[in-house]
This record gives C-alpha cells, sequence and structure tokens, in this order.
C-alpha cells in the first residue's frame, strides 16, 4: 500500500500577527535603505546648494588610476554625502536636535535673542604674525599706511547672545594687534565707538557674519578722520530695503527656521548718474558696471555680494563726482559695504584681495599713484588670513 504523505504544518494566522510588531523595525529599516537607493538613483542631483552656500560634488572620474589610489573612493564618499536625499532636512533636523538639548553653538553659531545668529569668538591665531606683515609694509612705504580691525557681532552686541557662551576677547587681541603693528600704521580703533552705537541698533547682520550697512557707515565715519576727510552724514543718504537675506551664519548653523534677514542699499542723494564706474579683475577677466550695487546678485538667497559683486582679485572703483586722489584698500569682503561709501572722498579707490591677488601691494600703490594704502579687515579674518606674506 502507497504511504500517506504527512500533512504540512501550518501556521495559524493569528499567530504571523503576533509577530509583526518583532519585524517592524526590520520593515522599517529595510524600508528605508531601499527608498534611499531610490532616491540616488531617480532624484536629479543638484550643482549647488544655495542654503549651504556651497558647490557640491559631481560623480568622481572612475578610471583606473583614481580607483588604485583610492580618489575615487573618497570622492564618492564626498558624493554621497553631497546628495543623499533629504539632506538639509536631515541636516535642521540635527542642528534643532542640538539647540533643544542645551547644545547652542555646537557648530560655531550661537542662536541668539531676535533671532540673531551669532559666530563663535575669534582665537589669536595669526594676528601677531600678521600684525608683524603689516608693521614692516608700514615701515618700508613712502605713502601713508592706514588699519582698522572690525571688531565681532558677538563682541559688540553682546546683550543678545545666549547665556552659555564662549568668551568674546576682541577687545584684548585688538590691542595686543596694535601695540604689535608699532607707530608706523594709523590705526582707527572703532571697538568703543561700536558698543555705544550698537546700544540704539544694530550693526551686524542677523543672519550672516558681516557688519550691515549702517555698521559700514559708522565705520566709515570714524576712518574719514583718520583720512583727514570731511564724511557725509545719514540724511545724505537714501536707503533702500531689499528683504529675503539668508547670510553665510544661517547656512552654517542649518537652523532653517531662522527668518530671513534684509539688506540696506544706501545711495548718496548727490550722486550724479552714470559717475561711478567699477571695473572687476580677474586675471585675464574682465567685468564693469556703472553702480556699486550689482542688482543681480539680489535675486540669490545669499545677496551681499550685492556690494561690488562680491570677492574679485581687483577692483577698481572711479567716481567722477570726487575729488582727485587714489586709496589703496587691502581688504577682505567686509570693505565691500563700507568702499562705496569711501569713493565719494577719492577720484580712484583700488581694493585688493591677497587671497586672490599675488602681487607687490607697492608696485600697485605706485603703479596707481595711490595717496595712501588702507588695510580692512574683521578681527575673526585676521586671525585665520595666511595671505599677507604676498604684501611683499
Amino acid at each position: 500500500m502507497e504511504k500517506e504523505k504527512p500533512e504540512m504544518e501550518t501556521v495559524p494566522l493569528k499567530s504571523r500577527f503576533r509577530r509583526l510588531p518583532e519585524l517592524l523595525p526590520m520593515m522599517i529599516f529595510c524600508g528605508f535603505i531601499f527608498a534611499m537607493a531610490i532616491g540616488y538613483l531617480l532624484l536629479p542631483k543638484e550643482e549647488y546648494s544655495p542654503q549651504e552656500k556651497k558647490k557640491l560634488v559631481s560623480f568622481p572620474c572612475a578610471a583606473p588610476e583614481q580607483i588604485l589610489n583610492g580618489t575615487f573612493q573618497s570622492e564618492l564618499d564626498t558624493f554621497l554625502s553631497d546628495h543623499i536625499p533629504g539632506r538639509l532636512f536631515y541636516a535642521g533636523l540635527s542642528a534643532d536636535y542640538e539647540l533643544c538639548s542645551g547644545r547652542n553653538g555646537s557648530k560655531g553659531i550661537y542662536l541668539g535673542a531676535d533671532n540673531t545668529l551669532y559666530p563663535a569668538p575669534a582665537a589669536e591665531g595669526n594676528l601677531l604674525k600678521n600684525a608683524g606683515f603689516i608693521k614692516e609694509y608700514a615701515e618700508d612705504s613712502d605713502i601713508p599706511v592706514y588699519m582698522t580691525v572690525i571688531p565681532s557681532a558677538g563682541a559688540i552686541q553682546e546683550q543678545g547672545l545666549p547665556l552659555v557662551h564662549e568668551s568674546y576677547r576682541d577687545r584684548e587681541l585688538i590691542d595686543s594687534f596694535r601695540q604689535a603693528l608699532g607707530d608706523k600704521v594709523i590705526f582707527t580703533d572703532v571697538y568703543d565707538h561700536f558698543k555705544e552705537a550698537a546700544a540704539e541698533t544694530p550693526l551686524y547682520y542677523r543672519t550672516d557674519h558681516h557688519w550691515n550697512s549702517r555698521g559700514a557707515f559708522e565705520g566709515y565715519q570714524m576712518l574719514c578722520t583718520a583720512l583727514g576727510k570731511t564724511p557725509l552724514k545719514r540724511e545724505d543718504f537714501s536707503v533702500e530695503t531689499v528683504d529675503g537675506f539668508y547670510g553665510t551664519s544661517y547656512s552654517k548653523s542649518a537652523l532653517w527656521l531662522t527668518p530671513p534677514d534684509s539688506v540696506e542699499l544706501w545711495s548718496d542723494k548727490a550722486q550724479s548718474p552714470q559717475a561711478v564706474q567699477v571695473e572687476i579683475i580677474d586675471g585675464e577677466d574682465r567685468k564693469t558696471g556703472n553702480s556699486y550695487f550689482f542688482r543681480e546678485q539680489l535675486a540669490n538667497d545669499d545677496k551681499y555680494p550685492v556690494f561690488l559683486d562680491g570677492n574679485h582679485s581687483l577692483v577698481r572703483i572711479t567716481n567722477q563726482d570726487a575729488p582727485d586722489g587714489c586709496l589703496v584698500v587691502v581688504k577682505d569682503s567686509y570693505a565691500h559695504a563700507l568702499v562705496p561709501f569711501l569713493s565719494r572722498h577719492y577720484r580712484t579707490i583700488v581694493m585688493a584681495d591677497l587671497r586672490y591677488y599675488k602681487k607687490d601691494i607697492s608696485a600697485l600703490a605706485e603703479q596707481e599713484g595711490a595717496d595712501g594704502v588702507l588695510f580692512l579687515y574683521s578681527l575673526t579674518n585676521l586671525s585665520e588670513d595666511n595671505n599677507l606674506s604676498f604684501l611683499f
């Protein structure tokens, strides 16, 4: 007789459902991994992140030599990090978690009163070394050398800082830097005046590390005294306000719920139309304009480059309404908002950014027939700068 086949044991349906809670974490994890993989394959790859103000890495070259020396693997890791689906959401979630868990400032940005983002304090860094370079330059210069150092927002507007924060030593650092400059440099100290002025109105942007137009105007008025010029008054300018500004502090912090800032464009009421010519020089590239304000930059989230089109190697500004005279400005990006004010007093101002301009500044000043050289840096940038050795 043929043997009967044993019946297969069946698991009751109810028992299967009882195991769902055990399997749910694994199912969610696998579903997440699958969704991320699909996202990597199907979502478009952006070239630039406006929120983070950074260029995103494209897919690396998979040539044999890149694979063998490890370059491909390293660049692939960066590519995957730059293009992970929902990347901005996760960055913002992380920043909000750190804020709520008491780690305000963990990304180098403090969230203070009135939704103001304060960069962390500057360190001493290269301050004294850079003071030595500028001192040596001034001692060899046949024309006057001027300088100012712009303190940080956290030191000037300390009433808006969170309760717990690192100490801002701007007063101490600026004093030591000034002493190291020697007597040949004509130094304008804006610190105390800024502390007083900031009690009435903010001098720095809420979402950016730069001073705002009012801060630049206050600095301009003090510099005019050192330069022997009579500054214009606040009522000499008309002010246009542009909203929707998200600056570098916003990008670095990833606190995406911070409301946007605004940019003010101050225009001299007596300025003749077409009197200003701006020439931007980057190596062999040339760009010109007939205004201090490059309004196409206002279409971007980061609107600070509206002032003289942002960072460039060399910028020459000519104002036909100004008296004769030429000033060379060796600077960082804080100068972009101030130089339009100074341009009312010099027929020509030439700005040199040593991050890109690697030629002798003395030769540039002689070529332009300059009456003086102004060094204008923020304390933070000056402490981190490695380019002042290119002065010579």
